[in-house]
C-alpha cells in the first residue's frame, strides 16, 4: 500500500494516503442509500411505522448521523467512517500547546459531516423540480416534467388582484429562474474544489483533503500507538447524559439509558465490518454453485428394468448382439423398454406389432431412441 512506501521512504508515515481517504469517503456515502433501501424494504411491510420515516429520510437520517458523530467526535477525535479506517481530526495549529478538537472544532465538524449533505441533497432535489427533470435538460423545457401537466392551480378569490401578492409571486420567480441559472455552475465548483484538494493532497501540496476542513483548520491523521493504548485504558466512554448517582429511580434509569445509548453507538464500529461480511457471505453464497445444489431437487433413482416376457424374444447372452436378427448390432437403438436392437430392426418391429419384442409392453416408433458411441 501507498502508505507502507511512505513508510520506507521516510516519508511522513502519519499521514493516510489518498486512496485510503477516497475510500473512506466513498463508504461515508454508501451508508445512505444502503439505510434508505432497507428502510423501504421494511416500510412495505410495517407502512403504518415507517411510511413517514421513509417520506423524511434524508432528515431523519442526519438526525441519526448527528448522533452518531457526535458520539464519534467526542470521544475519539474524528467522524464514524474515520475511526474506522483508523484516522482521527487534529487542529493544524495547536492551542496550548495541544491539537485535541476544541468544543468549536467538533460542531464545525459536525456542521460539514451532517450539515452540508443535507442541504446539498436537498438544494439537488429542488434544482430537479425547478428544471423539469433530464429530458428538459436535454430536449428542452417544452419536455419538463410539468408541461403535460392538465389545468392549472386553483385560484383564491380576492388574492391574486392584491399588489403585495404579485410582487412575492414575481419575486419568487425571480428567485427560481436565479436559482435555476446558476446552481450547476455552483454544483460544479463544489465537486470541482473537492478535486483539486484531492490533487494537492496526492502531490503533498496541502496536509487538506478536502476544502471543508481546511476552513476548519483540521487535520486527518492515523491514529498511533499512543492513542489506541489510551482508549484502551479509558474503557467504554462516559456519556454526556449520565450523572452521579443518588440512589433514586429516575437517576438509575437515566445512567441506564446513556450507557445503553453510549455501548450502542459505540458497537456500530464492531457492527459495520460484521455486516458487510455478512452482506458479502450473501452475495457468494448466491452466486455460488452451493446455493444451487442445496436448492435442487435430488435426483430419483432409475427405475427398475423391465424383465423379459416368457413369449417374448430371448435376450443373448451377448450384449452386442441384436435380439431380433441375432447378429452384432449396427446404428443400434433403444426400445422404451430399455432393451438395445439394431435401428431398422426395432423399428420395423414396433410398426408391426406395436409392442417391444422382449417384454411384449406397448410401444410406438416416436418412443425409438438411437444411441451414439461416446467419442
Amino acid at each position: 500500500m501507498e502508505f507502507m512506501s511512505d513508510m520506507l521512504s521516510g516519508g511522513d508515515a502519519g499521514k493516510p494516503s489518498l486512496f485510503e481517504i477516497v475510500a473512506q469517503h466513498k463508504m461515508g456515502e454508501l451508508l445512505e442509500p444502503a439505510l434508505r433501501h432497507v428502510t423501504s424494504v421494511y416500510a412495505h411491510r410495517y407502512p403504518r411505522y415507517l411510511i413517514r420515516i421513509l417520506n423524511w429520510h434524508e432528515e431523519a437520517y442526519a438526525a441519526l448521523m448527528l448522533l452518531v458523530e457526535r458520539h464519534y467526535l467526542r470521544n475519539y477525535g474524528g467522524s464514524f467512517t474515520e475511526h474506522f479506517y483508523g484516522y482521527k481530526r487534529v487542529r493544524a495549529h495547536k492551542i496550548r500547546g495541544s491539537n485535541s478538537l476544541t468544543r468549536a472544532d467538533k460542531w464545525g465538524s459536525l456542521a460539514f459531516l451532517v450539515g452540508l449533505p443535507l442541504a446539498k441533497n436537498r438544494l439537488d432535489q429542488y434544482y430537479e423540480r425547478v428544471s423539469g427533470g433530464e429530458a428538459a435538460r436535454l430536449l428542452g423545457s417544452e419536455f419538463s416534467q410539468t408541461a403535460f401537466s392538465v389545468g392549472s392551480e386553483p385560484r383564491t378569490p380576492g388574492v391574486d388582484s392584491s399588489n403585495l401578492h404579485r410582487k412575492f409571486t414575481a419575486a419568487k420567480e425571480v428567485l427560481k429562474s436565479l436559482f435555476k441559472c446558476y446552481y450547476p455552475h455552483a454544483n460544479f465548483i463544489y465537486h470541482m474544489a473537492t478535486a483539486l484538494y484531492y490533487i494537492a493532497y496526492m502531490f503533498d501540496h496541502t496536509d487538506y483533503n478536502s476544502p471543508w476542513l481546511h476552513v476548519l483548520g483540521l487535520k486527518v491523521r492515523r491514529l498511533s500507538a499512543a492513542d489506541y493504548r489510551a482508549m484502551e485504558t479509558r474503557g467504554v466512554p462516559k456519556s454526556s447524559l449520565s450523572a452521579p448517582s443518588n440512589g433514586s429511580v429516575l437517576r438509575f434509569t437515566r445512567n441506564l439509558v446513556a450507557r445503553m445509548l453510549t455501548g450502542g453507538l459505540d458497537f456500530l464500529k464492531v457492527l459495520l465490518p460484521l455486516s458487510i461480511f455478512f452482506y458479502r457471505f450473501l452475495e457468494w453464497w448466491y452466486r455460488s454453485d452451493f446455493h444451487k445444489k442445496i436448492r435442487e431437487d435430488p435426483i430419483p433413482p432409475p427405475p427398475m428394468p423391465l424383465k423379459p416376457h416368457p413369449d417374448g424374444v430371448a435376450v443373448p447372452e451377448d450384449q452386442s448382439v441384436c435380439p431380433l436378427c441375432r447378429m452384432p448390432r449396427t446404428n443400434p437403438a433403444m426400445a422404451p423398454s430399455g432393451y438395445v436392437f439394431c435401428y431398422p430392426c426395432i423399428h420395423k418391429h414396433v410398426s408391426e406389432n406395436g409392442t417391444c419384442p422382449v417384454t411384449l409392453v406397448k410401444a410406438e416408433s416416436a418412443g425409438i431412441r438411437k444411441l451414439y458411441a461416446d467419442v
